[in-house]
C-alpha cells in the first residue's frame, strides 16, 4: 500500500480561504471545507450564510482582528494504494497547521482518518480487508509533481496489528510545498564555434518544480543583456547570436565566456563555462595533392585546406573518376584506407597501374555546412627502375581523439623494393612492438585502436624498412577524456546542527571549486563538509571541474529535515493610548514547521480568553510560519510583557518585549514561578499600566538589592538570579510605583528545582569479542524522580543487538552478555527530572581480530608489465598490511619489501605494485595483516613474471659479395620452447634448395637460429623475417640482405636545360648492383678543339665526380609508369661554346661503363668589357658629341650587335638616366641631343649583344653651351603701395633651370577688369620693382620671367593685386526736374569711374548766383546704378542749381554737372530716368521703371519701337504700378511632380510654377536612357488639373524626361531623371554617369528686351550691362580663364597665396581682354560670365 500526494495546481487564490476566516476544529461549533470547482473554499453551519463574492467572514465571538491576504498552499489530492490495486482517493481543499478533518466519504473502508500535523502525514488505519490474508502489505509514502518522483518510504504492516500509525518523514514532504530538485536538461557546451554567417544558438533548460528560471551571465556574474541586431536572450532559455559582418565583431560579444543560471525555489545552480568562439566566414577550397608512388607500394593522397579553416573542416568523401570510395576495412585487407583526424589521408596499398586514376576530395565546413570538392589530381604509379631506401611521406604526427572513439594512424612511404612497416609503442623508456589484440591491430601502414582510452596516449612509432635502409617517424596520440563529475550523495537531508558531506568524483585529472546557490564555497578539495548545518545551509551545492579549456559540473542538493525554529520578524516595545488596535506578529521557519505558543507575562494566552483578543497563525507562501496576535481595542490591563514562541521538536525560540497602555498600576495573578538551581534566571514583575516610575522587588519586609556579592535588582526593574541557588527558594513581593504616587503590589512564589548530575563512566578498553560487561549510570544529585534511557550513536538501541536496560530510582544497568563488532559505537546515558535533562556519553570499542575482505592469489604477469597482488582485510582496531619477500626457503627467510626500491609500491587498500616486472621480481611473497589482536593473518602467495619470446634488436642489415656465401644470425630470447620461422619476401624460405640450410641451437634463456645461403644471387636479395614465438607472445628480426656488384651505366643521358655557362644533364637510374651509388663520374670536352685529332678521344679530357646526394630527383611526367629522371647542373663552362659530355656510376664494388656521349651547345652571354677609349665634347648648344672603340672580340660573348649610349644631369638619380642605341660593332660615335643648356652630364657607352648589355665604361662628364632660362622666377609676390603703385618682388628660378648667367627679369602687368588695357612691360636688373602709375582700385595681373643673354624663358603663374582706392569720378549723368511749386526732383546715375565702393552720393542744391548750398545725403545700393531724390521747400520762379558727388572711404569725389531747375506749380510731364540697355538671363524676372513727374501726375504708358502689340495687351508682359514686368514659369521640383512603380510613372503637372504667367500647354517626352527613342506628347494645360499616366515602361530601368511649359511669357524647358521599380518594390541604384541632355543652348541663351520709357526708354542692354558691372559675384579674370578658389592644401607657396588673396579683393566683375583683339572677345566673354551665373532649369 502506498499513498500518492499529487499537485492540484491550483493557484493562490482558488486554494487559499477567503480573509479573516480559517478552520479551528477545537471550536465547539465544528466547520467543516469542502471544495467547490477548482478548490475554492467555503464555511458551512449556522454562521455560515449566503454572501456575495469578495465578502469576509468571520468566525468566533465577538470582533477580531484581521491579517492582510496571505497566500495559502495548493490544495493536494491523495490517493491510497495497496501493492498497485488502488482502493481510492480523497481530496483536500487544503491543510491547516491544527488537525484537520477532511470529508472522506470517497475513501476505502480499510482508510478511517487521515491527520496531518505540520506536514507530517500519519496513517491510522484498521486492517479490516487486509486481515482476510496472511500476506505482509507494503505501504509507500511519496510525492508525485508532474514527471519527478520524489524520494519514497515504505513500511512492512505488521500482521497482527489492527490499528498501527505510519508516519511520512519529512524528508518526503518538502518544506516549500512541492519543490524538487534542480538538474540541468540542456547544458550548453563548453566550447561553442560559430560562423558569422550563420550565427549561433546556445540552448539551456532545466527542471525543476516549481520550474526554475533560466538566465544567462557573463564570465563576471554579469546578467546578460540584449545587444540590437547582435545577441538576445530568448525566454525559453536560449542565447541567440545572429550573424553579423566583420564590422560589427564585438570581443564582449562574439569572444566572451557566458555561462547559464537556473533559480527556483530550491536554489540556483550554474551551468559550466561557455567559451564562444566567432570564426568569420572566408572563401575556401579544398586541393587534393598525389605522392609518388611505386608499383607494390603505397600510394599516399592528401586532402589541403587552408589553415584559416583546417579547424572546422572534414574529409567527408574520396572520390576515383568521380564515383565515391568506400574504404574497406585495413583489417579486411582492403586497398583504401582513409586515416587522419579529418579523414584527409588516403592510402592505396599495392598500388597497381590501374590505380592511375584522377582522384578527388570532398571537405565539408562544420559550422557553415558548406561543402567544397578539390579540382582532381592524377594519381601515377611507377614501376621500380633501382633500388632506394625507404623514404617517409606522412604520417600521422600529431592526433587527438576523444575517449572511447576510433583512430587510425596511417604511415606512407616509398622505397625501392616497397618498404614494409612495423610499429611500435613507447612504454617505460623503450621500444615494444604493437601486436594484434582486442581493441589494437596492425594492418601494414595502418595502425588501428579502437575504443581508444587514455592509456593509449603517447608516442607510437612507425618504421619502414627494406633491404636498403630504413626510417622512423613518432606518432604522438593524444585521448581527451571527456571530462565527467559526479556528486554523491545528490540528495542529502539533515537536520540543524548535523553535519554533512558531499564528494566530488572527477573522470581524469582536474581543478574542483565548489559552489553553493551559484556563490563560491570550500576550497580546491573534492570532498565538501558542511558542519553545523543551518537555514542558510539548504540549496543546492555544485562540483566544477576545469580542464584546460574544458569544465564539467555537478549538483546536489541540501534540504532541511528537522531544524530548530528561526525567527524572521519579531514585534517592538510600544506604549499607546487606551481603545486603538493592535496586531502583534512573529514569522518563524524550521522543520517541522514550529508552533507559536503566546504568553502574557510567561503565562500562556489561550485563544479564546477574552472576545477582543485572538490568535491567528499560518504558512506563508515561503514556507514559514506567521502568527498573530490581535487585541481590537486596546485596554490597560493589557499591559504586559508578552513572548512569542515558537517550538517544535528539534526546539525553542521566543522573542519578548513590553506592550505599555497608559493607565493606572496594577500587578496581575501569576502562579508559582520554578527556577533550574545553576542556571541564570530573570524575573519580571507581571505589572500594567504607564508610565512607571519604580519597581521595586522585597523578600520578608526588605528590599532586594544585593547578597552574598550577587546583584538581585537589574536596571528596568527585574529580579537577577545569577545563578540560582536553593537558598533563593521563598515568597518575594513586586511593589510597582506611578509617578502620580498610586501603587500596586502582589506576592509571588519562586521554587528553586535541581537538575540531575551523572556520574561519569565508560567501557573497558581491552574488550574483545565474545566478552561480556555492564555499564552503571548514576546521578549524584539531583530532584526524585529521576527517568533513564540510553541511545547508541544518538538512536535508540536496535533490540536485535541483545543488550539489557535496568534503572532504578538513581541509577541504570546496561548489560552486554556477549559482545561483536556490532555492540561498538557511543552509548549516551539520559537523565531527566522535573527541572532539566542531562546526559553522558562512553565509547564502547570491540576489538576485532583481522579476517579477509580479499585473500591474496598467486599472480604472473609478462615481463615489463605491471604487477598487482591484492590483500584486503578487516577488524579492530584497523589491521596494518605489510608484505615480505621470500629470500630462502624458509618460512623466516621473508623480509620485507623496501619502501626505498621504486619499483615497490604498497597501496592505501593493501595491494602490492610492481612496475615494471622483470626477472628478479619472481618468488614467494607474503602479505602479512596485523592488529595487536589475535595471531594476525598470513598469506604466501607466487610471483611469476612470463617472458615473452624477443629479440634485442628488431632488424638489422647485411650485405655480401654476389657469389659469396651468406649467413643470417638471429638469436630470441624468452621462455621455452621457442618456435622459430623464416621467411623471404613475405614468403616461406625453400629449403629444398642445395644453397640454402637451416640450423637451430636451443638454450635456458631462450634459442638461435642460422640460415646459410651458398653463391649468392641476385635474386637473393630481400627482406629476410626471422619470427620466434612462445605461449607468452612472439616478435619478428628483419634482416635486409642486399646481394652487391657492379652497377650499370647510367641510361638515356640527355641535356635539359642549356645556360650560358652551364648546362643541366639528366638521365635515368640503371641497377645499382645492390649497392647505394655513391659517386657519378663525369667526363667532357669542347668539340672541334683544334689540339685534339681525333673525334672520339678522350684521353686528355677533364673527369668531375658528382655526390649523388647533390643529385636531383624528379618525375618526368604524371603519367601511369613514369620513371624517375636524375639531373646535375654542369658549372664552369664558356659560353657560345660546344661540349661533348658522359657519364658513369660508382658504388662501393666499382665503376660501370660510360654513357653515351651527349653534344651541348652554351648559350650567348652579354659582352663582359665596355668600349675603349671614351670621349665626349659639346658640339652644339643642347648636344653632345660622343666617340668610342670596340671592346677586344674574346669578350663579347657572342655576335655584337652595337651600343647603348646613356646619360644624365651630374648629380641626379639612376633612374632618370636617359639613353640611345647605335646599331653595328662598327659604330664609333653618337651625338646627344635636346639637352639642357649650360648643364653637366655624366655619358656612359656599353657594347651590348642578342642577350644584353654588358659593363659600362666609367662616366664621363661635359657641359652643355649656354641658352635662354627653362623656368619661371619662383615665389612671386605682390603688395599695393598706394592707389596708383604696386611692390612686386620674387626669387631667382632655380640654378640648374636658369640656361646660363641671368641678366635681368621683364615684368609684364596689365588691368583686368579694363577691357581697353593693353600688356606693358617693365624690366628690373633686380628681384624687387615697384610699378607706378598705375589705375586707381584697379585688379592687376602681373608676371615675371627671367633672361640670359640669349633671350627670355618663359613667364611665371599670373598674380594678381589691386591698388589702393580713391575719391570717385562725377556721376555719369544727372536731371533735375520740376515736380511742384516748391520741389524739384534730381536723379542721377552713378560714376563711372567708381575707384572704389561707393558708400554714399552728396546732393548739393543752391539758389543761382549764390554761395550758400545746402547738402542732401542718399545712401548707395550695390544693386541699383539710378538714383532719385525729391529736394523740397523751394521758392517758385527761383532758379536753383544741382549737383552731384560721389564718396569712398577715401574722401568725396568730382562733382557732376551743374543742372539748373526753378519750381513750377505747373509742372510739365517729364521723365526723370535714365534709358539704358538691360541684359538678363533666361528665365529670369525683369522689372523696369519709369518714373516721372508733373502737375497733375503724368499717365505713363509703355511702348515698343518694331511692329508688336500694346504693352497692356501683350499676355507676355505685367505692369505691377508703373513697373513693366517680364513674368517667366519655373520648372517643378521633381519629388513633387514625379511618382513611377514597377511599369507606371505619374505626373502631377499642378507643382509646375507659372511665376504669374498663365500656362497653355505642356509637351512631355519621355525615352529608356539605353536608346534613343523618344515618345512625345503634348497636353493642354486644361488636363493638367488631374494627374498624368504613363504606362508600359519596363520594370528596374532608368528613364529620362523632358516637358516644355507654354505660357504668354514664352517656353520653360524641364528635363528629369527617374527609375522605376523591380517587379519587388526595390529601388535600383543610379547609373555611374546619365547621359547628356544636348538641349542646354535654349538654356543658357541671352534675352535682350529694348525698352524705352513711356515715350523712349533708353536701350536695355546699356541698363544691363550697368547691373551685370554691380554684381556681387566675383570672378578674377585673366585671359580668357577662370581664377577659382585655391585652397592652401593644394596651394603651399606663399605667392600663390598672396595671389589669392589679392585676387578675392576685386570687387567687380567686367569682361576680360586677350592680346590679340580683346574687344573681339567681349560678347563671348560677357556670354559665359552669365552662364555661369544661371542655374539650369531657371527657364
Amino acid at each position: 500500500m502506498h499513498i500518492e500526494i499529487v499537485n492540484s495546481r491550483l493557484t493562490a487564490a482558488e486554494a487559499g480561504r477567503p480573509d479573516g476566516w480559517e478552520a479551528r476544529p477545537k471550536l465547539k461549533k465544528r466547520m467543516r471545507l469542502r471544495t467547490r470547482g477548482r478548490g475554492a473554499a467555503t464555511p458551512r453551519g449556522r454562521n455560515a450564510a449566503a454572501r456575495p463574492a469578495g465578502a469576509r467572514f468571520r468566525a468566533g465571538c465577538g470582533p477580531r482582528f484581521v491579517p492582510p491576504p496571505i497566500v495559502q498552499p495548493p490544495a493536494f489530492r491523495l490517493r491510497v494504494i495497496a501493492d498497485g490495486d488502488a482502493f481510492g482517493g480523497f481530496e483536500s481543499a487544503h491543510a491547516d497547521l491544527g488537525r484537520m478533518h477532511i470529508n472522506t466519504s470517497k475513501a476505502p473502508r480499510a482508510l478511517t482518518q487521515l491527520r496531518r500535523h505540520l506536514f507530517i502525514f500519519i496513517l491510522i488505519y484498521q486492517l479490516q480487508d487486509l486481515q482476510r490474508t496472511n500476506n505482509q502489505k507494503n505501504i509507500e509514502c511519496r510525492i508525485l509533481n508532474g514527471a519527478s518522483r520524489l524520494p519514497r518510504e515504505r513500511w512492512a504492516l505488521p500482521r497482527h496489528h489492527s490499528r498501527t500509525e505510519l508516519r511520512c518523514p519529512s524528508s518526503v514532504l518538502l518544506p516549500r510545498w512541492c519543490t524538487s530538485q534542480l538538474v540541468f536538461l540542456v547544458e550548453p557546451p563548453p566550447r561553442l564555434a560559430f560562423s558569422n554567417s550563420s550565427g549561433a544558438r546556445a540552448s539551456c533548460a532545466a527542471h525543476g518544480t516549481p520550474p526554475p528560471l533560466i538566465t544567462w551571465l557573463t564570465e563576471d556574474g554579469v546578467p546578460v543583456t540584449d545587444v540590437p541586431h547582435l545577441r538576445e536572450a530568448l525566454p525559453n532559455g536560449t542565447l541567440l547570436l545572429a550573424p553579423f559582418s566583420a564590422e560589427q565583431y564585438r570581443t564582449d560579444v562574439h569572444a566572451a565566456v557566458y555561462r547559464c543560471r537556473a533559480a527556483s525555489a530550491a536554489g540556483t545552480i550554474i551551468s559550466r563555462d561557455t567559451r564562444l568562439h566567432a570564426v568569420m566566414d572566408v572563401e575556401w577550397e579544398a586541393h587534393a595533392q598525389a605522392s609518388t608512388s611505386v608499383a607494390g607500394g603505397a600510394a599516399l593522397l592528401t586532402c589541403v585546406v587552408p589553415g584559416t579553416v583546417r579547424a572546422h573542416v572534414a574529409v567527408t568523401a574520396w572520390l576515383k573518376d568521380g564515383e565515391p570510395l568506400a574504404p574497406i576495412a585495413a583489417e579486411a585487407e582492403g586497398r583504401y584506407i582513409i586515416g587522419g583526424g579529418r579523414g584527409d589521408l588516403l592510402v592505396v596499398r599495392d598500388a597497381r597501374p590501374d590505380d592511375a586514376s584522377a582522384y578527388a576530395c570532398e571537405a565539408q565546413h562544420a559550422l557553415t555546412g558548406a561543402k567544397r570538392r578539390s579540382a582532381p589530381v592524377n594519381l601515377s604509379v611507377s614501376h621500380s627502375t633501382g633500388s632506394m631506401a625507404p623514404r617517409m611521406l606522412t604520417v600521422s604526427v600529431d592526433e587527438t581523439v576523444f575517449q572511447g572513439e576510433d583512430m587510425r594512424l596511417v604511415c606512407c612511404a616509398i622505397g625501392s623494393p616497397p618498404p614494409s612497416y612495423s610499429w611500435f609503442r613507447h612504454s617505460n623508456g623503450r621500444l615494444s612492438p604493437v601486436s594484434n589484440s582486442i581493441r589494437v591491430s596492425v594492418s601494414e601502414q595502418v595502425l588501428i585502436i579502437r575504443r581508444a582510452q587514455p592509456s593509449d596516449a603517447g608516442l607510437w612509432t612507425c618504421r619502414a624498412h627494406n633491404q636498403y635502409g630504413e626510417q622512423r617517424r613518432d606518432a604522438r596520440l593524444t585521448v581527451r577524456s571527456r571530462l565527467a563529475v559526479s556528486v554523491q550523495p545528490q540528495l542529502q537531508v539533515a537536520n540543524s546542527g548535523s553535519s554533512v558531506t558531499f564528494n566530488c568524483s572527477v573522470e581524469g585529472e582536474a581543478r574542483v571549486r565548489w559552489l553553493h546557490d551559484g556563490v563560491p564555497v570550500g576550497g580546491g578539495e573534492r570532498v565538501l563538509r558542511v558542519h553545523s548545518v543551518a537555514r542558510a545551509h539548504r540549496g543546492m551545492y555544485q562540483c566544477v571541474a576545469e580542464r584546460d579549456l574544458d569544465s564539467a559540473q555537478a549538483s546536489a542538493e541540501l534540504r532541511l529535515g528537522d531544524t530548530t525554529p528561526e525567527l524572521h520578524y519579531t514585534f517592538i516595545e510600544q506604549a499607546l493610548h487606551p481603545g486603538p488596535a493592535l496586531a502583534l506578529h512573529c514569522v518563524a521557519s524550521g522543520s517541522p514547521a514550529p508552533r507559536f505558543t503566546w504568553l502574557l507575562d510567561s503565562q500562556p494566552i489561550e485563544e479564546h480568553s477574552t472576545p477582543q483578543r485572538s490568535i491567528t497563525q499560518f504558512m506563508n507562501s515561503n514556507g514559514d510560519v506567521v502568527s498573530y496576535l490581535n487585541l481590537t481595542s486596546v485596554r490597560p490591563e493589557d499591559s504586559g510583557r508578552y513572548t512569542c514562541r515558537a517550538q517544535n521538536s528539534r526546539g525553542t525560540v521566543e522573542h519578548s518585549t513590553r506592550l505599555n497602555v497608559y493607565g493606572p498600576p496594577s500587578i496581575r495573578n501569576v502562579g508559582p514561578i520554578r527556577v533550574v538551581a545553576g542556571a541564570n534566571t530573570t524575573i519580571y514583575c507581571p505589572y500594567s499600566g504607564f508610565p512607571i516610575s519604580e519597581i521595586r522587588w522585597q523578600r520578608g519586609g526588605l528590599d532586594v538589592s544585593t547578597t552574598g556579592g550577587r546583584t538581585l535588582s537589574g536596571t528596568s526593574g527585574e529580579l537577577l538570579l545569577w545563578p540560582a541557588e536553593q537558598a533563593d527558594a521563598g515568597m518575594y513581593t513586586c511593589r510597582v510605583s506611578a509617578p502620580s504616587g498610586q501603587y500596586a503590589q502582589k506576592n509571588i512564589q519562586i521554587f528553586v528545582r535541581n537538575p540531575p548530575k551523572i556520574a561519569g563512566f565508560s567501557f573497558p578498553m581491552d574488550l574483545v569479542e565474545g566478552s561480556s560487561v555492564q555499564v552503571l549510570c548514576g546521578i549524584t544529585s539531583g530532584d526524585k524522580p529521576v527517568y533513564f534511557s540510553w541511545l547508541k550513536d544518538g538512536q535508540h538501541i536496535p533490540s536485535g543487538l541483545g543488550v539489557q536496560e535496568k534503572s532504578l530510582n538513581e541509577f541504570s544497568f546496561l548489560i552486554f552478555s556477549h559482545v561483536t563488532s556490532k555492540h561498538s559505537g557511543e552509548y549516551t546515558c539520559v537523565a531527566s527530572n522535573s527541572a532539566a535533562e542531562v546526559n553522558h556519553t562512553a565509547r564502547l570499542a570491540v576489538k576485532v581480530a583481522p579476517s579477509w575482505l580479499i585473500e591474496p592469489q598467486d599472480v604472473s604477469a609478462l615481463l615489463g608489465t605491471q604487477i598487482l597482488a591484492h590483500c584486503a582485510t578487516k577488524g579492530y582496531p584497523e589491521p596494518r598490511v605489510s608484505w615480505l619477500k621470500g629470500h630462502g626457503s624458509g618460512v623466516g627467510d621473508f623480509r620485507p619489501v623496501s619502501n626505498m626500491d621504486l619499483q615497490y609500491a604498497v597501496l592505501s587498500n593493501g595491494s602490492l605494485s610492481i612496475s615494471p616486472a622483470a626477472h628478479h621480481h619472481e618468488g614467494q611473497y607474503m602479505c602479512r595483516a596485523e592488529n595487536g589482536i589475535g595471531r594476525g593473518l598470513t598469506k604466501i602467495i607466487t610471483v611469476s613474471v612470463n617472458e615473452p619470446a624477443h629479440f634485442e634488436f628488431s632488424s638489422r642489415n647485411m650485405t655480401v659479395k654476389r657469389t659469396a656465401q651468406a649467413n643470417l644470425q638471429c638469436e630470441a630470447r624468452g621462455d621455452p620452447p621457442i618456435q622459430m620461422q623464416w621467411t623471404h619476401n613475405m614468403k616461406r624460405v625453400d629449403l629444398t634448395t642445395y644453397r640454402v640450410s637451416v640450423s637451430e641451437k636451443r638454450s635456458e634463456s631462450g634459442a638461435s637460429s642460422q640460415l646459410s645461403i651458398a653463391h649468392a644471387e641476385r635474386q637473393d636479395s630481400g627482406v629476410y623475417r626471422c619470427r620466434a614465438e612462445n605461449a607468452y607472445g612472439r616478435d619478428e628480426l628483419l634482416i635486409y640482405l642486399a646481394v652487391q656488384e657492379f652497377p650499370e651505366s647510367p641510361r638515356s643521358l640527355h641535356i635539359s636545360r642549356r645556360e650560358a655557362r652551364g648546362a643541366t644533364i639528366a638521365w635515368r637510374r640503371g641497377y645499382d648492383g645492390n649497392a647505394r651509388v655513391h659517386v657519378y663520374r663525369l667526363q667532357y670536352r669542347v668539340v672541334g678543339d683544334r689540339h685534339r685529332t681525333e673525334r672520339d678521344d678522350w684521353t686528355l679530357a677533364p673527369t668531375r665526380d658528382i655526390p649523388a646526394d647533390r643529385v636531383h630527383e624528379r618525375q618526368e611526367s604524371f603519367e601511369p609508369g613514369a620513371d624517375i629522371i636524375l639531373e646535375y647542373r654542369v658549372e664552369g663552362l664558356r659560353p657560345a661554346t660546344a661540349y661533348a659530355l658522359r657519364l658513369s656510376a660508382v658504388n662501393a664494388i666499382g665503376d660501370s661503363e660510360y654513357s653515351d656521349p651527349v653534344i651541348v651547345q652554351t648559350l650567348q652571354e652579354a659582352p663582359s668589357e665596355p668600349p675603349h677609349n671614351v670621349q665626349v665634347q659639346a658640339s652644339a648648344p643642347g648636344e653632345l658629341l660622343v666617340k668610342w672603340q670596340a671592346p677586344p672580340q674574346d669578350s663579347w660573348n657572342g655576335e655584337l650587335l652595337g651600343y647603348v649610349v646613356t646619360w644624365r644631369e651630374a648629380g641626379a638619380s639612376e633612374n632618370v638616366s636617359q639613353a640611345l642605341t647605335t646599331s653595328g660593332w662598327g659604330a664609333t660615335q653618337a651625338v646627344i641631343v635636346a639637352l639642357r643648356t649650360h648643364a653637366h652630364y655624366e655619358v656612359r657607352v656599353r657594347a651590348f649583344n642578342a642577350v644584353g648589355a654588358g659593363p659600362p665604361c666609367s662616366p664621363l662628364t661635359a657641359t652643355t653651351l649656354e641658352g635662354v632660362p627653362e623656368a619661371p622666377p619662383e615665389r612671386v609676390r605682390c603688395e599695393p603701395l598706394s592707389a596708383q603703385s604696386i611692390r612686386v618682388w620674387w626669387e631667382a628660378p632655380p640654378m640648374n633651370l636658369r640656361g646660363g648667367t641671368l641678366l635681368g627679369y621683364e615684368l609684364l602687368f596689365e588691368a583686368v577688369d579694363n577691357l581697353e588695357a593693353q600688356v606693358e612691360t617693365r624690366r628690373s636688373g633686380s628681384m624687387e620693382t615697384v610699378l607706378q602709375s598705375l589705375l586707381r582700385a584697379t585688379n592687376y595681373s602681373i608676371t615675371v620671367r627671367a633672361r640670359t643673354s640669349v633671350g627670355a624663358g618663359p613667364a611665371s603663374q599670373p598674380i594678381f593685386c589691386t591698388t589702393h582706392e580713391d575719391i570717385p569720378g562725377a556721376p555719369a549723368d544727372i536731371k533735375a526736374l520740376a515736380s511742384s511749386e516748391d520741389s524739384i526732383e534730381v536723379s542721377w546715375l552713378a560714376p563711372t569711374q567708381k575707384n572704389g565702393k561707393i558708400k554714399h552720393y552728396t546732393v548739393y542744391s543752391r539758389p543761382q548766383r549764390t554761395s550758400q548750398h545746402h547738402r542732401l545725403t542718399v545712401v548707395h545700393k550695390d544693386n541699383e546704378d539710378e538714383y532719385h531724390v525729391e529736394v523740397s521747400g523751394l521758392q517758385e520762379q527761383q532758379v536753383y542749381e544741382f549737383w552731384v558727388t560721389a564718396s569712398t572711404s577715401s574722401g568725396e569725389g568730382e562733382t557732376s554737372a551743374v543742372v539748373a531747375r526753378k519750381p513750377n506749380g505747373r509742372a510739365p510731364a517729364k521723365i526723370t530716368s535714365f534709358g539704358r540697355g538691360v541684359t538678363a538671363a533666361l528665365g529670369a524676372r525683369v522689372r523696369l521703371v519709369c518714373d516721372a513727374v508733373g502737375v497733375p501726375p503724368p499717365l505713363r504708358t509703355w511702348s515698343r519701337r518694331r511692329p508688336a502689340p500694346a504693352v497692356a495687351r501683350d499676355p507676355r508682359l505685367l505692369l505691377e504700378g508703373d513697373a513693366l514686368v517680364i513674368p517667366r514659369s519655373k520648372p517643378a521640383p521633381e519629388k513633387d511632380l514625379i511618382s513611377a512603380n514597377s511599369t507606371c510613372v505619374r505626373l502631377n503637372l499642378l507643382t509646375w510654377d507659372s511665376n504669374g504667367c498663365p500656362l497653355t500647354q505642356f509637351h512631355i517626352s519621355l525615352r529608356n536612357i539605353e536608346d534613343g527613342a523618344w515618345r512625345s506628347q503634348t497636353v493642354p494645360a486644361a488636363a493638367a488639373a488631374e494627374a498624368m499616366t504613363l504606362c508600359e515602361l519596363t520594370p528596374a530601368t532608368w528613364y529620362q524626361l523632358k516637358i516644355i511649359a507654354t505660357s504668354a511669357a514664352g517656353i520653360t524647358p524641364g528635363n528629369y531623371y527617374f527609375s522605376t521599380l523591380t517587379e519587388d518594390g526595390e529601388r535600383i541604384p543610379a547609373p555611374a554617369q546619365f547621359p547628356p541632355d544636348g538641349e542646354t543652348s535654349s538654356e543658357h541663351t541671352t534675352v535682350v528686351l529694348a525698352a524705352a520709357g513711356c515715350a523712349l526708354v533708353a536701350t536695355l542692354l546699356l541698363l544691363a550691362w550697368l547691373a551685370w558691372r554691380r554684381s556681387p559675384s566675383i570672378f578674377c579674370l585673366r585671359k580668357g580663364y577662370e581664377q577659382g578658389d585655391i585652397s592652401e592644401d593644394e596651394e603651399k607657396s606663399v605667392e600663390k597665396r598672396d595671389n589669392r588673396r589679392n585676387c578675392q579683393q576685386v570687387y567687380t566683375s567686367s569682361p576680360i581682354k586677350h592680346p590679340n583683339g580683346k574687344k573681339e572677345q567681349q560678347g563671348s566673354s560677357a556670354a559665359r560670365v552669365r552662364r555661369a551665373r544661371q542655374k539650369p532649369g531657371s527657364g
